[in-house]
């Protein structure tokens, strides 16, 4: 199936409504979101990596659990720490005990790690978009086949069976889709004519 073989040739995307600050019914506005097709492991990464850089999978995968083993030191020792083209690694704090007051100390008790951010560079960001093709996901899919059951749409987004239902029946009401058959049987035509 032609829809199984271009899987690997781009990023997929699809729109989603941008829910209202105050909770207003106003027309919502979209916003675009990748739909991953999966995960790749530490060892998935590795493999793919040798193959498709002809090295040792045993030596990337040392050379990878040696870097992220550093970088944990590193950053746990307050330091930023710079990856190439890939950007730059920092940690920030939070205070469990609130206070505006200068005067009132805050005690290194209360002081703990949140997270690790990591600063994209602007040449990584740009190779990025340079090979990125989007697709969008439901159109592509119903110009491969007829119809879509809820059930391709959650796998197709990976959305929540409700969040599906929900999506499937907003694009009914934009008249980008058309519903047939009942209960079980129920799918999703393309209703945009070309």
């Amino acid at each position: 199936m032609q829809w199984q073989n271009n899987l690997f040739m781009s990023a997929y995307y699809d729109l989603y409504e941008t829910p209202s600050p105050n909770g207003s019914e106003e027309k919502k506005s979209l916003h675009a979101r990748i739909c991953p097709k999966e995960t790749y492991t530490q060892k998935e990464f590795v493999e793919h990596v040798a193959m498709f850089q002809h090295l040792p999978k045993n030596i990337i995968g040392a050379a990878l659990d040696a870097c992220i083993d550093e970088l944990c030191d590193l950053l746990a020792n307050g330091n930023i720490v710079e990856l190439g083209e890939l950007g730059f690694f920092s940690t920030s704090l939070k205070c469990t005990q609130d206070t505006d007051d200068e005067k009132k100390k805050i005690r290194s008790e209360s002081v703990r790690f949140q997270n690790v951010h990591l600063r994209i560079s602007n040449t990584f960001r740009k190779k990025i978009r340079q090979r990125m093709k989007l697709e969008r996901t439901l159109m592509l899919f119903l110009q491969e086949n007829v119809c879509i059951t809820k059930n391709e749409y959650i796998h197709l987004t990976g959305l929540t069976r409700h969040a599906a239902i929900d999506e499937l029946n907003k694009f009914i009401r934009q008249g980008i889709l058309r519903r047939r058959g009942i209960s079980r049987s129920t799918v999703y035509i393309n209703n945009i004519q070309h």
